[in-house]
């Protein structure tokens, strides 16, 4: 690729070259830059002297660059096709009549970040640079265009070797009249293994250049281009910080490796002994906990290095460490930390305010095992680290990808690492579920035992109508009969009158009997499962249609997913109490409906709504339940309108133990999946009465999804996994092994065994006196209620499945094409946003693409 900024930031907003920026960025970092994108198309344009100046310096490798001659450019890294001819050559020596320029920035490692500080308010630009050369040389030249134009009070954040540069810049400028600020991520301040790793024949990115390259191999490459480079030779691990090797002595470097000459060494030692050591202007944010290089000896046949998990997979810990400055911790891998939304929002705070709470400023405890190092060969090494060949079609990052990483995926959507089980939140909203509840849900899994062996055995048996009471049998009877009046203009009147025979048929039985008696089952089982069969046409229909309203809850500013919810009425957002504990928290996040796939295949982005807990938000912990306003107007123009509503049906009845449940879950924070009829209700527990379990397959993450009847009615709010445990009660892992919460901190290992949510009939029963109480407090919202209360009265008594409201908001096209409230930032104390302005826009409809798996059908009546 060899776009500009401009123009890669146009492409992402118009949609143009979307297959080749798919393939260049991967399908999720995509999505993640095309709404940043959109989302600062819609900011009006600030002045320009009202913004605060921040250069992003990349790492080595990451700054494109060309052979200049005669006013032409040709660029060599990275472009595959010149590294394919031998093209690399070409960078180093220069001839006298060709000069070589940086001219662009490899985009996967760094746009996001450069985007998010854009809608944060700030002038975010990158600053590439030569790497081949001294950093100091670098950042000297740098130092002096900054300075001929005019700049002061710039922010620096440089990356890796970036990070080297900015402290060249700021030495050159002790008074700080330009350069005010530098953040620097993974940076080797003493230096690192990457070069020995290189010069050893060991390193990925030698492979991916010798893999397309056809006429030179890594060792040609490494000692034809990269030994004589001093922005490489100069990183070598400081002798001060190693003293039992001198990296910059030839006599260190062993036979097997392509050794640098001694005239090189000479001046890298002097060059990364001239720099000068940060002063308060800086901050640190140092990756750990990844398998790194931290130390090497000579071998017979070349080095033998020492990893540890110590540091971020390329700079050992306490090689980027410097003493006396700011320094907060990641983990991460060193070439996706600008990647990382920790890392982003963490630096926007520190821009901002000079410190942040979304890093930790101690590193987290290690156990011993974790650091103790394992000795390595040079060839181990390169048989670990060099990976699979580029193949066509190649990207650049490709072969930027051993020194900048080769997953762009954000991690907001994926697990993060730093995510912790546990009854608090310490560093924001997480998809897990909390260790307090699924304890408690699993004391009451023990305590449903013989109500589920009997479901079982019911089952087994062909009497699935003796899985209930007489009384719940009543409920489900006459809660079918009105779901078939309901169904068409002219019902079938032989089932319906059978129907109301038989709900004055089960009325009479007494709610002390064990079972009905033998004519009344067989009459009931009859009648029931021809209605059933009635009602079942519908299923598919119906999901299409219930997937709709529910939504993934995501991080207001990052848009990381850690919760599902739904819409219980126009303009009101359901989830769980754990997942959404205040209005603060609600403040802070949004919802996000239609992410999903499409029927082609294609990744929907899905349409983003604020929510608003100033007009609604009440959250019960014993229910664990939440509800909150939600913005009738997506970011994007969408009406939340179009997504519909799951109306809450407080009767008892809207199924029977045994039989199926359907789940539509965001699981993970990630996009829409659905789980149908392979999860089976197995009992309603007594203690608390509040609860009901089922079987299935849900992670976390699908706290706060809906669970539907086979007639897609809401029975339950899922909102928690019930854990396995063994004969001393402690949770397990999948191997059976004690789940150890140090070192799996995300229980993504424990063996889950069923799922508990929070009966619907029991919230309804809950919210009905929440208006009064609201209004008794002067709490906004029981208006909102009580609409909710009346949708579950009409769903109740009329037996409709409602899922297109009529239109409540009638100034919704009004709000769709005029000024929309200011898109959350986090901007520097004192800054102004002004709202932007989102035009007319195409509302995509929904298209979900469904696949049945269809459980025997065991509760049907013989």
């Amino acid at each position: 690729m060899q776009y500009s900024d401009t123009e890669i930031e146009t492409y992402l907003r118009s949609g143009e070259k979307e297959p080749e920026l798919r393939r260049e960025f991967g399908d999720a970092l995509y999505e993640d830059l095309s709404q940043l994108a959109n989302a600062i198309g819609r900011q009006p344009p600030a002045l320009e002297r009202a913004r605060r100046k921040v250069f992003i310096l990349p790492g080595i490798m990451g700054s494109r660059l060309s052979v200049v001659s005669n006013g032409l450019q040709d660029l060599i890294w990275i472009d595959p096709f010149d590294i394919l001819g031998g093209g690399l050559r070409k960078l180093w020596p220069a001839t006298a009549d060709t000069v070589i320029a940086a001219t662009g920035t490899v985009f996967a490692p760094y746009l996001r970040m450069r985007l998010r500080l854009t809608l944060a308010g700030y002038d975010a630009s990158f600053l590439p640079y030569d790497w081949r050369l001294s950093p100091a040389d670098t950042g000297n030249a740098l130092l002096g265009q900054m300075q001929a134009r005019g700049y002061s009070d710039v922010v620096l954040l440089g990356h890796s070797m970036g990070g080297l540069v900015a402290r060249a810049m700021a030495a050159g400028d002790p008074g700080g009249s330009v350069v005010s600020q530098v953040i620097t991520f993974g940076t080797p301040n003493h230096g690192s293994y990457a070069p020995l790793e290189i010069l050893a024949l060991s390193h990925g990115t030698l492979r991916a250049i010798a893999g397309v390259d056809l006429g030179n191999t890594a060792r040609d490459i490494a000692s034809d281009v990269l030994r004589h480079m001093p922005g490489l030779l100069e990183m070598l691990p400081d002798h001060a910080k190693r003293p039992d090797t001198d990296y910059f002595a030839p006599a260190t470097w062993p036979s097997g490796t392509v050794r640098p000459l001694k005239a090189a060494l000479t001046a890298a030692r002097a060059g990364a002994g001239g720099l000068q050591r940060p002063d308060d202007r800086f901050t640190q944010i140092v990756g750990w906990s990844e398998d790194t290089v931290v130390g090497a000896r000579g071998g017979a046949d070349g080095f033998v290095f020492e990893m540890k998990r110590d540091g971020d997979g390329t700079v050992p810990r306490d090689l980027a460490e410097t003493d006396g400055i700011t320094r907060y911790y990641t983990r991460g891998t060193h070439g996706s930390l600008c990647n990382r939304g920790d890392v982003i929002t963490a630096t926007i705070d520190l821009i901002g305010t000079g410190q942040t709470a979304h890093l930790p400023q101690t590193r987290p405890l290690v156990t011993t095992e974790s650091l103790a190092g394992v000795e390595i060969s040079a060839e181990s090494l390169a048989a670990q680290r060099f990976g699979d060949v580029p193949q066509p079609p190649v990207r650049e990052t490709d072969f930027a990808g051993a020194f900048l990483s080769s997953d762009w995926a954000p991690d907001d959507d994926a697990p993060p690492r730093t995510a912790v089980i546990g009854s608090a939140r310490a560093t924001g909203p997480s998809y897990n579920y909390p260790v307090s509840v699924i304890k408690a849900a699993r004391t009451r899994w023990d305590g449903s035992k013989e109500e589920r062996d009997n479901v079982v055995a019911k089952m087994a048996s062909a009497k699935p109508l003796e899985t209930e009471s007489a009384p719940r049998l009543k409920a489900y009877t006459e809660r079918l009969l009105t779901q078939v009046k309901a169904s068409q203009r002219s019902p079938n009147p032989g089932i319906v009158a059978d129907l109301e025979t038989a709900v004055r048929t089960t009325g009479q039985v007494s709610s002390q009997s064990d079972a009905l008696p033998a004519a009344e089952r067989a009459f009931l089982e009859r009648i029931i499962g021809e209605a059933e069969e009635f009602l079942s046409v519908m299923f598919v229909k119906r999901a299409v249609v219930a997937a709709a309203s529910v939504g993934r809850i995501v991080t207001r500013d990052t848009h990381r997913g850690f919760g599902t919810g739904f819409l219980i009425a126009p303009g009101i957002l359901m989830t769980n109490q754990h997942v959404l504990r205040s209005a603060q928290e609600a403040r802070a996040a949004s919802v996000q409906f239609m992410f999903e796939l499409e029927v082609d295949s294609r990744e929907a982005p899905g349409h983003v709504f604020e929510l608003e807990p100033d007009r609604l938000f009440y959250a019960s912990a014993d229910l664990d339940m939440a509800i909150v306003a939600v913005a009738p107007v997506a970011l994007d123009g969408a009406l939340l309108s179009d997504c519909g509503q799951l109306p809450l049906i407080g009767a008892e009845g809207k199924i029977r133990k045994g039989q199926p449940v359907n789940i539509v879950q965001h699981p993970l924070g990630g996009r829409k999946q659905v789980v149908f009829r392979e999860s089976l209700l197995s009992a309603l527990p007594q203690d608390d009465d509040h609860v009901a379990h089922y079987t299935g397959d849900t992670q976390p993450g699908s706290s706060g999804s809906p669970v539907f009847s086979d007639r897609w009615e809401v029975i339950a709010l899922h909102h928690s996994g019930v854990p396995a445990v063994n004969g001393n009660g402690q949770i397990v892992t999948l191997d059976e092994t004690v789940w150890n919460e140090e070192t799996d901190p995300d229980g993504r290992t424990i063996k889950w065994v069923a799922n508990e949510g929070i009966r619907i009939s029991r919230i309804i029963r809950h919210l009905t006196a929440l208006p009064a109480q609201l209004e008794a407090r002067g709490e906004p919202g029981a208006d909102l209620v009580r609409d909710i209360l009346r949708i579950s009265e009409e769903a109740n008594t009329n037996g409709a499945f409602i899922h297109r409201p009529p239109k409540t908001c009638p100034d919704c096209e009004a709000r769709r094409n005029g000024p929309r409230p200011s898109i959350p930032v986090l901007a520097p104390e004192g800054a102004r946003l002004s709202p932007p302005v989102v035009n007319g826009t195409t509302v995509i409809p929904l298209q979900l693409t469904i696949g049945i798996a269809l459980a025997p059908t065991v509760d049907r009546p013989v």
